[in-house]
């Protein structure tokens, strides 16, 4: 045998147990191996943590069944990546959105750790402040009219003087806007104090309109029923909205600092309009 046959089989031998060395197996803090691909510990209790374990149930049995659905979406992931999935501009626009979103929670997690907690008299104010979420909650069932936003002043004239749900849909017939109907129930204590004053103030029959995400909503109220928080729940549900209140400020706060010093330069076209607002991180994700 020659010298450099030789040498490749020793070299070749020398490799053996390197390779056997560098294989991952299922143990210690590793639950499973998918393709070279570990599934650790931690990360099936993140699964575990994400689930809803109904109480006396078999935690051992639910773990394993967990696993299965890891190793399905791993293995799921493993196509997606052999058919070059994972470098396409959706992809990588999604991943960037997705850890931006997951950073402002952990920032906000932070914030939240600086938030003192408010006393008994803050969330007793709170609540005698705001009786529209408390102790005057109400659930209102809706009658809808959604069509989309118009620029047309003439509309615009209509719709202010309109009184009735029948004069809302004339004005949109004679303006020849298209629109659906619909309805919906509307809870006092999931929109602004102010807003639920107004609403309560409307005559029986007004209809009151709300821009969203390119339409606007015709209301009117339909029905209306009584939900008061119980007054034993009013205190730690005050401390909840406080507390967050308190977590939102302080991030407004971060991003206005951040905005201040930060140099942004925007394309002809896309700079917003002087003195306009700015959304909010929760907003933005």
């Amino acid at each position: 045998m020659s010298k450099v046959k030789i040498g490749l089989v020793v070299a070749t031998a020398m490799m053996l147990p390197l390779v056997a060395g560098c294989q991952k197996k299922a143990e210690g803090q590793v639950v499973a191996v998918v393709n070279g691909h570990e599934i650790t510990q931690q990360e099936l209790n993140a699964e575990l943590g994400n689930a809803q374990i109904p109480p006396g149930a078999d935690k051992k049995a639910i773990m394993a069944q967990l696993l299965q659905r890891v190793i399905d979406r791993k293995l799921l992931v493993g196509k997606a990546k052999a058919e070059g999935l994972d470098q396409s501009p959706t992809y990588l626009t999604q991943v960037s959105r997705a850890q931006d979103g997951i950073l402002i929670d952990l920032l906000a997690e932070k914030s939240a750790k600086a938030v003192p907690v408010p006393d008994a008299a803050a969330a007793a104010k709170f609540v005698a402040d705001n009786p529209s979420l408390f102790a005057q909650r109400k659930r209102y069932v809706l009658d809808q009219i959604a069509f989309p936003m118009s620029n047309d002043p003439a509309l615009a004239a209509k719709l202010k003087a309109a009184q009735t749900m029948a004069e809302v849909e004339a004005a949109l017939k004679s303006s020849n806007v298209q629109y659906k109907r619909g309805s919906a129930t509307l809870d006092t204590a999931s929109i602004p104090p102010d807003a639920a004053q107004k609403i309560a103030a409307l005559k029986p029959g007004e209809p009151f309109l709300v821009p969203q995400n390119g339409q606007v909503i015709a209301s009117v109220i339909k029905s209306v029923e009584a939900q008061p928080v119980d007054q034993q729940q009013a205190t730690p549900v005050a401390t909840q909205i406080l507390r967050r209140k308190g977590v939102e400020e302080a991030m407004k706060k971060d991003l206005d600092a951040e905005r201040a010093k930060a140099k942004i330069d925007y394309q002809p076209g896309f700079a917003p309009p002087a003195g306009k607002a700015t959304p909010s991180p929760a907003a933005t994700k």
